[in-house]
């Protein structure tokens, strides 16, 4: 059976069943409702048919009706607004090569064209929200994007009928259109050392010809998205495609080339893709096995079948689930307990009294350490083992910032070089004792106050200070040769009279942003894709340090109370004597 028989029609975001709309001058209108039917890989969606222009339409609804027609992604080519164009510009106009802006826009009407008029323009107002380039990641704009940002939309009267003569470069696409055309996906690519994956948030465009599922592995064979590609590789090999998707016995059979086949004498990278297929379906159908063959016939060398399950040790978040926290009580690192029972102190130095350390950071398996700051300058390790000492990773003679580990046990931290008032930093990481420098074009004419590692082990989370105050930066980890940090984008821009406290990982996708302005504190949820973060916390005390794992949130407070968010309201499980939170590595 096709490809596109199973995978037609299917699901948007949040869709249970779909519904068709016809836009009427502009204006969506639903006509009929439809059902994806049982299929586990052909689910429903909303579908959008665009419109072609009416005779007598005025120039405003022309403008309107074009817009709609951008977000009707059953017409694929746009063939529909192109007939809202002049020949002349429907010939230059490539949305395909240019950012998509999603925007509050509305068409402002002027004054009523005069019934002689040959040209006349349409202005176009509101905010520019975001856009999404063509590789499907999602930028918000700055808060401060001006309104009114867009030449108005020209026309000209054609055969006595109104045509766009100069049409906007990009798709203009309302929230609305957004969730209708659009899927939020994550993608899983192995990272440089083949030791996990590491994903990658993209908005899918809904393409019902090639259904979803067919959509979802075209766009994880394409590799992953910059600036991503510098700290990961796609372990396909070259050229390979997907030939059909579908569900046999229960299990879903994807058949690709040939090409896939030369990983019959590769067995560690057959696993790696296996781990992304499996961990990047789950968005379609996560209970479900998976099946690849090559050309129709089974894998060489023997059957394939597999499943997520079967490739825990690759999971972005490293945790696992439910993962106690851990906090400096009185002085000595403990480990949260359950069913009220007293915290219990970690083996060695770090938890023994009178130890005279502070931001501590910890990888914990396999490789048990503790890294902190103490009042001899450095970075400080110590085992979690009983008897283990204090040992000085990184030295720096500058200040340094906190340390952070990483899935590889390697911890990270960045020293302040040059005058204190002028702007400079090197990045360190430490490695069984040894401090080597890490390159960061971006980061060696600023100030940086925090450098977290993510714990998929490739992206970076960093507080710095390029001169305009203090923002967050996520770089991506280099391990190629001598390691680099680049790719570095801004998360949240300088702010007059803000200052950001503290930052921490809740998951491969997800920044806590601790801040202060004019006295009062924000804790933030920052998606690093873009537009789907969760709801953020209020803070009714002071707080000192945070950390974060998947569905929770640790704090200390200026009281020393331990303070855990329950997705409501913070509780205190400890009252007194906390001073720093932390979960392993983030």
């Amino acid at each position: 059976m096709s490809t596109r028989r199973y995978l037609a029609g299917l699901v948007a975001l949040g869709a249970l069943s779909a519904c068709t709309i016809v836009p009427s001058s502009g204006n969506p209108t639903t006509v009929e409702k439809e059902d994806g039917g049982s299929d586990p890989l052909s689910q429903p969606y909303v579908r959008v048919i665009a419109t072609e222009p009416k005779p007598d339409a005025t120039p405003v609804e022309i403008v309107q009706g074009f817009q709609a027609a951008m977000a009707g992604f059953d017409d694929t080519s746009r063939a529909i607004a192109r007939t809202y164009l002049t020949p002349e510009a429907r010939a230059k106009w490539n949305p395909a090569k240019a950012n998509t802006i999603i925007c509050d826009c509305k068409f402002t009407p002027a004054e009523v064209p005069d019934p002689d008029a040959k040209e006349y323009a349409v202005p176009i107002t509101g905010k520019q929200i975001a856009t999404i380039d063509p590789e499907g990641r999602y930028l918000a704009s700055p808060a401060d994007t001006e309104n009114n940002a867009w030449d108005p939309i020209s026309l000209v009267k054609l055969d006595g009928q109104w045509r766009i003569s100069a049409a906007p470069a990009a798709l203009l696409l309302r929230p609305d259109d957004l969730s209708r055309a659009y899927r939020t996906v994550t993608l899983y690519y192995p990272d440089l050392a083949g030791q996990g994956l590491v994903s990658d948030r993209v908005r899918l465009p809904i393409d019902p010809v090639r259904g979803f599922p067919e959509s979802l592995i075209e766009r994880l064979l394409l590799g992953p998205s910059k600036p991503l590609s510098d700290g990961v590789r796609n372990t396909f090999p070259p050229g390979t495609e997907l030939r059909d998707i579908r569900v046999e016995d229960n299990a879903v059979v994807m058949d690709f080339s040939a090409q896939l086949g030369e990983l019959a004498s590769a067995p560690e990278r057959l696993r790696a893709v296996k781990a992304q297929l499996a961990w990047t379906f789950t968005a379609v159908a996560p209970q479900m096995p998976i099946v690849v063959t090559v050309n129709g016939e089974p894998f060489p060398g023997g059957a394939v079948r597999f499943q997520r399950g079967d490739f825990g040790e690759f999971d972005p978040s490293v945790l696992a689930k439910e993962p106690p926290g851990y906090y400096v009580l009185d002085g000595t690192l403990v480990k949260e307990t359950k069913n009220n029972e007293p915290p219990a102190p970690v083996l060695g130095a770090a938890g023994e009294p009178n130890q005279a350390f502070h931001h501590p950071a910890m990888a914990e398996l396999p490789y048990g350490r503790v890294a902190a700051l103490r009042p001899e300058p450095g970075i400080w390790v110590a085992d979690l083992a009983e008897g283990s000492q204090w040992q000085r990773w990184i030295s720096g003679e500058g200040k340094l910032t906190p340390p952070s580990w990483d899935r590889y046990g390697e911890v990270w931290s960045v020293e302040k070089v040059g005058p204190e008032d002028a702007l400079g930093s090197r990045v360190w990481r430490g490695v069984n004792g040894q401090a080597i420098p890490v390159t960061a074009p971006g980061l060696e004419t600023a100030n940086v106050k925090a450098f977290r590692v993510a714990r998929d082990g490739v992206r970076a989370a960093v507080i710095s200070d390029h001169g305009a105050g203090e923002q967050v930066d996520i770089g991506i980890i280099v391990r190629m040769g001598d390691y680099r940090v680049g790719g570095l984008e801004t998360l949240i821009p300088p702010e007059e009279g803000r200052t950001i406290l503290d930052i921490a990982w809740q998951d491969d996708g997800t920044v806590l942003v601790l801040t202060e302005k004019a006295k009062q504190q924000s804790l933030l949820v920052y998606s690093i894709s873009g537009g789907d973060a969760p709801d953020t916390p209020t803070v009714d005390n002071r707080i000192n340090s945070i950390t974060a794992a998947p569905g929770t949130i640790l704090a200390a407070d200026e009281n020393g109370a331990l303070r855990r968010w329950d997705g409501t309201k913070w509780n205190a499980p400890v009252k007194s004597g906390v001073t720093y939170v932390l979960y392993p590595l983030g």
